[in-house]
């Protein structure tokens, strides 16, 4: 597993994502936190579900974003936190779903992202993505495979990073 995370890591840093191992969703928080400075950190609504505990060790800083509102509430928070469903290893992306325009507006919203993937679900190709995909049969609603932060050349063919998403993106190896 330390070969695919060495592979993904040195794509990772092609693509400007920052790499971290972590162990716990305490590490996680302290992460999130010290990347927020002051800031706020959101947690989509389907994490904040199934690590209580994450928004426990965030404290008031923390905010899951509501199914009413969650693009007024998430717009330019300085830190948001997703799951990612698999991480892949031969292009350093993330593959990042979503079945609620809140889980959405996490990740595309967000100044930095943290995409969380467990060290167990890092695969070796696109091809594993495909099949994980027409495995769930239309589901999830939204899936995106994230490869470092946003990034055009759109404006006199001068690179800008950050105009259409996260300007940062972190990957937790968690585990």
């Amino acid at each position: 597993m330390d070969t695919m995370l060495d592979r993904f890591r040195s794509h990772g840093d092609e693509s400007q994502s920052v790499v971290h191992e972590l162990s716990s969703w305490g590490d996680v928080a302290a992460l999130a936190l010290e990347l927020a400075s002051d800031g706020r950190v959101v947690i989509t609504p389907s994490l904040a579900a199934e690590a209580p505990q994450l928004v426990v060790s965030l404290g008031e800083r923390s905010l899951v974003p509501s199914f009413d509102e969650p693009v007024a509430e998430v717009a330019d928070a300085a830190v948001g936190i997703v799951r990612g469903d698999l991480a892949v290893v031969e292009t350093g992306s993330v593959l990042v779903s979503a079945d609620t325009l809140a889980d959405r507006a996490v990740s595309m919203l967000s100044r930095t992202v943290l995409q969380v993937v467990d060290r167990d679900r890092f695969v070796g190709r696109l091809d594993d993505v495909a099949q994980w995909l027409a495995r769930r049969a239309g589901t999830p609603a939204y899936a995106t495979l994230v490869t470092g932060p946003s990034r055009t050349a759109d404006i006199e063919r001068s690179l800008t990073i950050g105009v259409q998403g996260p300007a940062e993106v972190h990957v937790v190896a968690l585990g």
